[in-house]
């Protein structure tokens, strides 16, 4: 007799990787969060593969070395289309987890929850 083959979890998204390409989404620009003088880029990124919408945040000091760094967290895209630049900082600290990196981080780049530090 034949026993079913367990199902096994589909493999993880190319976008659940915080080293996913820009060319993985299709990316709607929302705006620049100039709270506090940071010039934040916030958009909203559409997965080309699975279609996970996610909301995005990047700040980089131009006069401060290794000060760049962004967040990337999965929202509905209902939601990511009513968003302002200014709430994105506070959208995304209160998910559930993240993605995060850049230069801030020495290049490295992991999944957190909580806040990040957006200042220089």
């Amino acid at each position: 007799m034949d026993l079913p083959k367990a199902s096994q979890p589909p493999d993880p998204c190319v976008c659940e990787a915080p080293s996913a390409s820009h060319e993985d989404f299709h990316v709607q620009y929302i705006g620049v969060d100039e709270t506090d003088g940071r010039y934040g880029d916030v958009s909203a990124l559409t997965c080309k593969r699975c279609g996970q919408c996610w909301l995005r945040y990047f700040v980089e000091y131009e006069a401060f070395r290794a000060s760049g760094r962004w967040a990337r967290g999965p929202i509905d895209g209902e939601a990511a289309r009513s968003i302002t630049p200014e709430q994105a900082t506070e959208v995304i600290a209160g998910m559930e987890w993240h993605l995060c990196g850049g230069s801030f981080f020495d290049g490295r780049s992991g999944r957190r929850s909580g806040a990040m530090h957006w200042g220089v």
